[in-house]
């Protein structure tokens, strides 16, 4: 069975499947929250695997789920087959990792950023900042940006773990930093949303909503050129990524804690009014909701968008898959409580843990919807020897010529 479970693993990666993987929160690090992945149809679990302690969101790359645990614990799980490859100890509570060239970070409460081999799971390298760690890194040409609780935003070169450089914006920081376009875009407690460059970590802008809020929880999202992020006060904001100018405002019924997704002009979010929506993101529109789609209780968990499906937990317990043009509920999956760990979707499968300490993978791998991994096995097996004795046929010298002389 490892044998099989390796030829399937390099059948995905041959294939290019690292274009479907979730190598951080958000899925990149513009926390798009977006994948061109397909998504399973039906709530059939493949796998589930208890990791005994709550668990941060997953990131699914190079043929493993990477998921960290409150208990200090980075867990690294075959994709598969859903069993231990490796496990990593921190001095504390583990956050939502990211996968960058053949590497694993975390953060962790201990104060530290570690970064690990992500075969192995042997520490290269740790950074100690001056607080914990409670946000997903972003990893961008080589350099590791990171927020704290101590307020500091920090530049890391990703291979060393040397400081570039680090900011300090006097306010403390639990969501993740997203980047893009040569920027650094967090949002604070007190410092409101603010605008980095990437090169030496200079505040190019900043926006403030004074007492109405504070950005807690919700990491920005950034796409063509605009800063999406949720407020506890119950406002979605649209941002100018540019210069930070304000575009337009969204009131939910409750605070938001989620970070939005966005796919095109549309943004997907819950808010704790137990509410999932949909919104139309371009200017001046005059009805802005699309749809909204009622849980059973708050939205804390981010949603994840692949295959025209929005996936998102709540805290009724489900699980949901909701049909991203029109709200509609496609399949809903109870799995307990989750906080804020949010899915992930990869290699066609959805992933999620639960404040339980399980992690469940569903889809199944079967080549058609429905069918059980013993299938699936069997059908990338054929495929691999195909591969092989095509590879062979193309490979072979023809036979040398023995010419044999007359007597």
């Amino acid at each position: 069975m490892k044998i099989i479970a390796g030829i399937i693993l390099l059948c995905l990666i041959a294939g290019g499947a690292s274009a479907q993987e979730w190598p951080t929160f958000g899925h990149d690090a513009q926390r798009t929250g977006y994948t061109i992945s397909s998504a399973p149809e039906s709530d059939q679990v493949a796998w589930a695997f208890d990791v005994g302690a709550a668990v941060s969101s997953p990131v699914v790359a190079d043929g493993k789920v990477f998921i960290g645990s409150e208990d200090g614990y980075l867990h690294a799980i075959n994709v598969i087959s859903g069993k231990v490859v490796w496990r990593f100890i921190a001095g504390g509570e583990v956050a939502s990792p990211t996968f960058a060239d053949g590497r694993v970070y975390i953060g962790s409460s201990d104060n530290s950023i570690y970064c690990l081999n992500s075969a192995t799971g042997v520490s290269l390298w740790s950074y100690q900042t001056r607080d914990a760690i409670n946000s997903s890194p972003a990893v961008v040409d080589n350099v590791l940006y990171a927020t704290s609780t101590d307020g500091y935003v920090y530049a890391i070169n990703a291979e060393t773990g040397l400081l570039l450089w680090e900011k300090n914006l006097d306010n403390r920081i639990t969501s993740s930093p997203a980047v893009a376009d040569n920027m650094v875009f967090v949002g604070g407690w007190g410092v409101g949303v603010c605008g980095l460059r990437a090169s030496d970590g200079e505040v190019a802008w900043q926006y403030k909503i004074g007492r109405l809020g504070i950005f807690e929880n919700s990491s920005p999202a950034v796409v063509r050129g605009r800063v999406y992020i949720g407020s506890n006060n119950g406002y979605l904001y649209g941002l100018d990524a540019t210069t930070g100018g304000f575009l337009w405002i969204f009131k939910a019924g409750d605070e938001i804690e989620t970070s939005p997704a966005v796919v095109g002009d549309v943004v997907y979010f819950g808010s704790s009014d137990g509410y999932v929506y949909a919104l139309d993101a371009r200017d001046n529109v005059e009805n802005r909701v699309l749809w909204e789609y009622p849980t059973g209780d708050c939205v804390r968990s981010s949603p994840a968008v692949a295959d025209n499906k929005v996936f998102v937990a709540s805290e009724d317990g489900y699980l949901y898959a909701i049909r991203a043009i029109d709200g509609t509920l496609i399949w809903k999956h109870y799995i307990g409580k989750v906080g804020r760990a949010s899915p992930a979707v990869a290699y066609g499968k959805v992933f999620i843990g639960s404040s339980e300490g399980k992690l469940y993978c569903f889809g199944s791998w079967g080549s058609v919807s429905g069918a059980d991994i013993r299938k699936g096995v069997i059908y990338l097996f054929i495929a691999a020897l195909l591969v092989l004795a095509l590879w062979g046929l193309t490979h072979l010298k023809p036979p040398k010529r023995v010419l044999r002389r007359g007597k």
